[in-house]
């Protein structure tokens, strides 16, 4: 009579083949989501640029470089944001895998009092994913504190309209309207 274990979860390589099946429906759904959001923010700029440029192009031309300031931490921290999610994926990966492995040889690991040792195993891989989380808290952290570039452009922005309406001429009544499509 030979022994044969009954296994309570799929193989590793299974559920791992699932979880990218789920990740991928997932961005699929995100994308239909995303796109429309898009779409929609880039028509709120093209138009705030068309008006901006009818009330003063002037001020228009000071704003489009100093735009560039809000559009960096954002890629920065899109890019880093990706980067630490594939790590997280990974060591959480590895920690499903060993959690699979003592739940479907658990007799053996019983038997060998290997308890221990699994437990530390996984300990360590999850203390990586803490220190992982940790960095996308710093990150959201800097992400968002550097919104606060926005008051400094606008305080420009009155600087400068200030400045037109004084010395060049330009009325100051769209100043404001202005303001709001640039930052």
């Amino acid at each position: 009579m030979s022994y044969h274990p009954i296994q309570l979860l799929p193989e590793p390589r299974t559920l791992d083949s699932w979880m990218k099946l789920l990740l991928m429906l997932k961005s699929l759904s995100a994308c239909n989501i995303e796109v429309p959001i898009f779409l929609m923010h880039t028509s709120v700029f093209m138009s705030g640029l068309a008006f901006s440029i009818y009330f003063s192009w002037r001020l228009t031309l000071v704003a489009l470089p100093l735009m560039i300031l809000l559009i960096i931490p954002g890629l920065i921290y899109g890019k880093y944001m990706i980067y630490l999610s594939k790590k997280s994926y990974k060591e959480y990966s590895k920690a499903n895998t060993i959690v699979e492995q003592a739940l479907s040889s658990i007799k053996t690991v019983y038997s060998f009092t290997a308890e221990r040792r699994i437990v530390e195993r996984y300990s360590v891989i999850l203390d990586r994913t803490v220190k992982l989380g940790v960095k996308q808290g710093v990150a959201k952290g800097l992400a968002v504190g550097s919104t606060g570039l926005s008051f400094a452009i606008w305080a420009f922005l009155a600087w400068y309209g200030s400045h037109l309406v004084m010395y060049k001429g330009e009325s100051g009544e769209g100043f404001m309207q202005l303001g709001l499509p640039l930052s």
